[in-house]
């Protein structure tokens, strides 16, 4: 059955008309891990010279589906969410434009440098009062977010990096997207409140092309060792755990502030190093514009070894074409 591409685009709120969108040679929009933002990049028909070079900071929002699908919450039309342009080009022969935008919600400021220091609080806190400051909602996992954290020191440092540092010491990643900062536990396949997300399934027969490998994150390391200052007897201490039978120390960066937030550094990265993972790359003949990251997929018709495991979205990329219609390129992961 012939599935008919429908896309819908508006500049700063307002549709771009039938004469610029007939234009369109390609678009895609790209759903990118935890912590980056996402992306979007259309390529116009300008063989005449006709189209203006679009501004920096037009706001782009963009909408993907099947215009015969529209029942269907996976196919049917899906707001992919809105994007600032963050670049043009003009290319030529053919005269061709380029535009690529990038997600509303990474704003500059999340970027800029900045000196505070938290003491005695609790990670959900933290968190809090970097989504206020961005005009962002914070959704967090509950256990993350009473994490007690007795002394943070932000120097010169941006909320995108301080972010970062606190959710890879704790085992946690986070994602800006929809005006919402999200702050969990990756691969868990479920909302933050702990509801299991929508299962997808891939079948081989809607694939043009796979690639699956193995990755093993664990055969140099022996141990994870991380340093805390014990107040009591004002000496440091070191926190270990064994991990693997490699010979090698994996040492975590700074001093901890007691052996509890120790223990959870080193328990977090302990637990990355074990984990053996499974990648799986696969373009889909079809789009489903509403797999995002975190996604749980249910791979069909490879090899048993493949369609047992537990996969989730890790990157996914909608893209249209003149020439091929709609289609989904997904990056998926499972632990082994």
């Amino acid at each position: 059955m012939t599935r008919t591409p429908l896309l819908r685009i508006t500049a700063d709120n307002k549709p771009l008309n039938q004469q610029i969108m007939a234009r369109i040679i390609s678009l895609s929009v790209t759903d990118n891990k935890a912590k980056e933002a996402d992306e979007l990049s259309i390529t116009l028909d300008d063989h005449d010279g006709a189209l203006e070079l679009p501004k920096r900071g037009v706001k782009l929002q963009c909408w993907l589906g099947y215009a015969d699908r529209a029942n269907d919450k996976s196919t049917g039309m899906v707001n992919m969410g809105v994007f600032v342009v963050d670049s043009s080009e003009w290319s030529g022969a053919p005269d061709v434009i380029n535009v690529k935008a990038k997600s509303a919600d990474f704003k500059s400021s999340l970027k800029a440098g900045r000196s505070q220091s938290y003491h005695q609080t609790t990670l959900g806190n933290i968190a809090q009062e970097v989504a206020t400051r961005h005009s962002l909602e914070l959704k967090i996992t509950p256990s993350l977010a009473s994490i007690m954290l007795p002394h943070i020191d932000q120097t010169d440092e941006s909320d995108i990096h301080l972010l970062t540092r606190l959710c890879h010491r704790y085992g946690a990643v986070f994602s800006i997207k929809q005006g919402k900062l999200l702050i969990f536990i990756a691969n868990r396949n479920e909302t933050l409140t702990g509801q299991p997300l929508t299962l997808q399934e891939v079948n081989r027969q809607i694939g043009d092309s796979f690639r699956f490998s193995i990755e093993d994150r664990q055969s140099d390391y022996g141990k994870v060792e991380a340093s805390y200052q014990d107040k009591k007897k004002a000496k440091r201490k070191t926190e270990k755990s064994k991990v693997g039978k490699g010979k090698a120390t994996k040492k975590l960066k700074g001093t901890f502030a007691n052996k509890e937030s120790a223990s959870k550094a080193v328990h977090a990265e302990s637990k990355r190093i074990k984990e053996q993972q499974a990648k799986f790359n696969i373009n889909c003949a079809y789009a489903y514009p509403a797999i995002s990251t975190e996604s749980p997929i249910k791979l069909t018709g490879f090899k048993k070894q493949i369609d047992n495991l537990k996969w989730t979205v890790e990157k996914a990329t909608h893209s249209y074409s003149k020439n091929n219609g709609l289609t989904t390129a997904l990056e998926l992961v499972a632990r082994l």
